[in-house]
């Protein structure tokens, strides 16, 4: 007969092996599958651009554990790849760890930047695909992995060239780069993400053939003071704009949707603005489902004094967190879009 201590420790024990494959059963639910990553289900599922890993305290701190201390559990972490991307920016054995952790990564294709036509596309279209083969094989994993491709690719065309949306033969160029990435990556979901710019969308010459072949569609909606339009009424309803370009490509080509990315700077003195205008998206999170909307990414977790591009100073006040690692009034905006 055992000793009461014994028995005690046995029963402990017993009870921390049931524990552990309890939690493991919970975690393995949690975990996305190929076939339940892009469904519409009863919130919109969030993620967080544009890194792995934060660095915290000295140390690099991956970023769904950075939004999860926060309070935000992420369904997805997007990561952008230019032209130049290294297999060290996306370590695989972290893209797994992530995984793990129940979130799926979202790659973003950036390859062209924001100087993109037919005629550079066409100068460039073996390094294009074989930039799509290298990311095929680091992704390669048994777990989702959603891949845009060129973001923005219906913007203007520099002068004297020929806009990608006038091209028709794209189509035939985002078809065989989804066949090229889910061969070698089966578990990839390839989608592409036009930008909401003004005027009339006319993407059905690209994307009615295109869209057959590709698992999802994505859009973006990015607002600063520093852009001539900010002025202009109804600027920061991002809410009103994402479900009226939502219910375009749902119904134009029958695809899932994803809020590619969305960015509001708080830059020039606007942490309110910023608010309100992600405060407009969350009120309107029931209709966006309603509209194929299955997830939203906000481009960046915290400022980045380094960070250029198109909208010049307002590019250092994306994040939801100031540099400080203090929450803006956006961050409980964005919390509530996936309630």
């Amino acid at each position: 007969m055992r000793a009461p201590g014994a028995l005690a420790r046995a029963l402990c024990a017993a009870q921390v092996a049931l524990a552990l494959a309890a939690a493991r059963e919970v975690r393995a639910e949690r975990r996305p599958t190929r076939a339940s990553v892009l469904e519409v289900g009863e919130r919109i599922r969030l993620g967080i651009g544009d890194r792995l890993a934060l660095a915290r305290n000295g140390s690099k701190t991956p970023t769904d554990v950075v939004a999860r201390d926060l309070g935000l559990r992420l369904d997805f972490v997007q990561i952008w790849l230019t032209r130049d991307w290294k297999e060290e920016w996306v370590p695989r054995a972290q893209l797994l760890e992530l995984a793990g952790r129940g979130v799926t990564p979202v790659l973003v294709h950036y390859f062209f930047g924001d100087d993109l036509s037919r005629e550079r596309f066409e100068r460039a279209r073996d390094a294009w695909y074989t930039s799509l083969w290298r990311l095929a094989r680091l992704i390669r994993m048994d777990a989702p992995v959603l891949v845009i491709l060129e973001p923005e690719w219906n913007q203007p065309a520099p002068a004297g060239e020929t806009a990608l949306p006038d091209w028709a033969e794209f189509a035939d160029d985002l078809r065989a780069a989804a066949e090229l990435i889910r061969r070698d990556a089966p578990n990839a979901l390839v989608g592409t993400c036009p930008g909401d710019f003004p005027g009339p969308p006319d993407l059905e010459r690209v994307l009615g053939p295109a869209s057959r072949h590709l698992d999802f569609l994505a859009f973006q909606e990015m607002r600063a003071v520093t852009e001539p339009a900010h002025e202009k009424p109804g600027y920061l309803d991002v809410g009103r704009a994402s479900l009226e370009y939502a219910g375009y490509l749902s119904r134009a080509f029958r695809k899932p949707v994803l809020i590619g990315y969305v960015a509001v700077s708080s830059g020039g003195g606007w942490e309110d603005e910023q608010a309100r205008a992600l405060e407009s998206l969350a009120a309107r999170r029931r209709q966006l489902l309603d509209a194929g909307v299955f997830g939203a990414i906000y481009f960046q977790l915290v400022d980045d004094p380094r960070h250029r591009g198109y909208f010049g100073s307002a590019e250092r006040h994306f994040g939801l967190v100031d540099g400080r690692g203090r929450p803006k009034p956006a961050w409980k905006a964005f919390r509530k879009l996936g309630s």
